[in-house]
């Protein structure tokens, strides 16, 4: 895991210090423009947008590393006897720290927009991380079994996860849906949910239980699934690296 961050940053100047500066930047970007688009106050949008970029970010990273994790370990798979599930654990993990170290920007973000904004509601981002550590380790081990087999698979997720990005609220408000013909897209999306749980409590709310009770279910069902996965596929991925 620490080799991975040396080899993602090697020979960058600012080094891991990107992980600070990539997301702030970004959410900069998008902030002023989008703000301005959906007619959003910058003062409460930012904070909003930033909330939601960062789970994002971890999620795409988890997934889109994850087809990779076996394949790229084909080596060490062969070689050794080292268990299958080390891999995505490792990609995980990596994607997790680079996800502590955004929060920071954005607690940084927030000192500076509204100091009163920090309560004791932020705490319930602790448990919340827990399970989007959770997640990301499933999204990494089943996207890596599924694209050890089906190759094309890394293209089709790539396509889903965009279409994912514009049917969640991630860069506008789901109030804006609200009432609309459009509002099935986040009340019938489990990401949205899943979403919540750490995006509220970053903006010093409460999450609804709705959103605690569909976040653990999904995330347990799909680590279940992925765990059976591994289990049954075992040694027998060498055959297809």
């Amino acid at each position: 895991m620490k080799q991975d961050l040396k080899n993602k940053y090697r020979n960058s100047i600012l080094g891991i210090g990107w992980s600070l500066l990539y997301p702030l930047g970004l959410v900069s970007i998008i902030g002023l423009v989008f703000s301005q688009i959906m007619g959003q106050p910058l003062k409460e949008f930012i904070p909003y947008l930033f909330s939601g970029l960062i789970p994002w970010m971890f999620l795409t990273q988890c997934a889109d590393a994850g087809t990779m994790t076996f394949l790229n370990a084909e080596g060490y798979i062969k070689q050794t006897r080292i268990p299958i599930a080390i891999f995505p654990l490792r990609t995980t993990l990596g994607a997790f720290i680079q996800l502590m170290i955004s929060l920071s920007a954005f607690l940084i973000i927030e000192l500076f927009i509204d100091i009163n904004s920090f309560s004791y509601k932020m705490l319930l981002a602790i448990p919340a991380l827990c399970l989007w550590l959770l997640f990301g380790i499933a999204v990494s081990m089943l996207s890596g079994l599924v694209n050890t087999y089906f190759r094309d698979f890394i293209h089709i997720q790539s396509l889903l996860m965009q279409g994912l990005f514009y049917a969640t609220p991630i860069v506008f408000p789901a109030k804006l849906l609200q009432g609309g013909r459009f509002e099935w897209l986040y009340q019938w999306n489990p990401l949205f949910y899943i979403l919540e749980i750490i995006r509220q409590p970053l903006l010093g709310n409460y999450p609804s239980t709705l959103a605690w009770l569909v976040s653990c279910i999904v995330i347990v069902s799909m680590l279940i699934s992925a765990t059976l996965m591994m289990k049954y596929v075992g040694r027998k991925i060498t055959f297809r690296l």
